[in-house]
């Protein structure tokens, strides 16, 4: 009976405990807010926007003979929609065609802000499209083409608030830089070398934004409302290509040792025995965030997550998103095996396309890949890149700052850090300036994040009218960021 009496008070204080626990986890507070912000764009800036969508900046990195017509046209067409950006902001030519324009500020001995976006995108099939990818159409309140998300609607912002607020006088307290590249799309060397240029020159940012999270409607866990999910890091990246060999042969006499059969098996093994996986700080922090808008069921798991971690791990671990937020990622992307049906070949190969968790290195996510094959594999890597860095998000001056900033202008929503997927220009920046956010200040609603690069991308017109007052209200208000 003691020791009944024991259990049963053990588990009523642990009970109590996660009770506790759970009606303490409140949403993390803004600590210094600004005042709420009403500030959006206007039909004109949706017009300006529009012509921009027009242009047809595919830059297919690799044929030499692109047309580059579309990206000739780019900077003059800037010049004609925000006139006052071009005649007081200081332009760069990275490679000739990526953007920098430098807007001078009061205090020039302060580290400057870089504000990114990318104005080169990915090829469209206008067969596919309910509307031509490259006309801009709106319907329903949405422009609909290719580059309305990604990401023409950021550097259409910048250049709306930059253009608003110079003609009101405003200067800023420190230098702003509005970079945009045009090789994004396709990993080319554009935005290095800005990284490059700002280093010999001794312009090593404080801060940095870029694309990546944004503002979102349809949050994970079943959140109602609104949330700004910000990136604080992004996984590493590189594309594996397998060569397994072996002797050949005909058809009618296959082997397990087979190129073919190794090539399979191999694969297989990697599939189905993934790496481990474990919640980043940042995801963790997401995680909390997400349940502090929740329910109360959300809230006891997890603000306790000493005792349930490995129950959402498990959890996780079921859905392909959610998957990819807690480990790397190994996807099976090319095979090539035999030219003909009936026979065995000398070589296969496939092309794996690796994204690594942050917790790890390109190497060690490669070994993984080296132990499901023989000593007869070749492999070669390419678009190699490391995880990036975890920027600052817990009491960070920046990173308060740009929740304030959210706060105003999105004053219902919920603000959380998260570990980014797919890669962006922000990596490149990112290992010279810690504070390397990546977040569109714009709402982007139900599946439009999905249709990046995809059939229909559209967005909603309302939506990048309020981000010109979020890009606004960014700029504004920069005599808050700490030094």
């Amino acid at each position: 009976m003691i020791v009944l009496a024991v259990v049963v008070a053990l588990v009523a204080l642990l009970a109590i405990v996660l009770v506790v626990n759970a009606a303490r986890l409140k949403p993390t507070p803004v600590p210094d807010p600004l005042p709420p912000s009403g500030i959006e764009g206007d039909d004109a800036a949706v017009a300006r926007f529009q012509e921009l969508l027009r242009c047809e900046t595919v830059w297919d990195l690799h044929n030499p003979d692109a047309d580059r017509s579309a990206f000739d046209e780019f900077v003059p067409l800037l010049r004609r929609l925000y006139p006052t950006v071009f005649e007081r902001l200081e332009l760069e030519l990275i490679d000739g065609y990526g953007i920098s324009l430098l807007w001078k500020g009061a205090d020039r001995a302060l580290a400057p802000v870089v504000l990114m976006a990318h104005h080169d995108v990915v090829p469209a099939d206008a067969s596919e499209w309910t509307h031509d990818p490259f006309a801009a159409d709106i319907a329903d309140g949405r422009i609909f083409a290719r580059g309305a998300v990604d990401t023409k609607c950021i550097w259409a912002a910048l250049m709306e608030s930059a253009e608003h607020l110079l003609k009101e006088g405003y200067v800023p307290p420190r230098d702003v830089y509005f970079f945009s590249s045009n090789t994004e799309e396709d990993g080319g060397d554009t935005a290095p070398h800005m990284v490059e240029h700002l280093k010999s020159i001794g312009r090593v940012p404080y801060m940095v934004l870029d694309e990546g999270g944004a503002v979102i409607d349809n949050p994970p866990l079943g959140v109602k409302g609104q949330f700004a999910v910000v990136g604080v890091a992004e996984k590493g990246i590189f594309d594996a290509f397998i060569t397994t060999s072996a002797e050949g042969g005909h058809a009618a006499t296959p082997s397990l040792e087979d190129a073919t059969a190794k090539l399979v098996s191999g694969l297989d093994g990697l599939q189905k025995n993934p790496s481990a996986s474990k919640l980043s700080a940042p995801v963790a922090a997401m995680l909390r965030e997400l349940a502090a808008h929740g329910s109360f069921g959300l809230r006891v798991v997890f603000a306790n997550l000493w005792l349930f971690r490995p129950v959402v791990i498990r959890i996780m671990q079921g859905d392909p998103e959610t998957a990819a937020m807690v480990r790397t990622t190994y996807a099976l992307t090319q095979l090539e095996g035999s030219p003909a049906h009936n026979v065995i070949p000398k070589r296969a190969k496939a092309t794996v396309n690796v994204r690594v968790d942050p917790g790890e290195t390109v190497d060690a996510a490669f070994a993984r890949i080296k132990e499901r094959f023989d000593e007869r594999t070749s492999y070669e890597l390419a678009e190699v890149s490391e995880p990036s860095p975890i920027a600052p998000f817990a009491d960070d001056p920046a990173f308060d700052y740009l929740r304030a900033v959210i706060r105003s202008v999105y004053p219902t929503a919920g603000i959380a850090p998260y570990v980014q997927t797919s890669c962006s220009d922000a990596r490149r920046f990112h290992r010279i300036c810690p504070r390397t956010y990546r977040f569109a200040g714009i709402l982007f609603k139900g599946d439009q994040r999905n249709r990046v690069h995809g059939q229909d991308e559209n967005l909603d017109v309302d939506s990048f009218k309020r981000g010109i007052g979020f890009y606004t209200e960014f700029i504004r208000h920069l005599d808050r960021l700490g030094k």
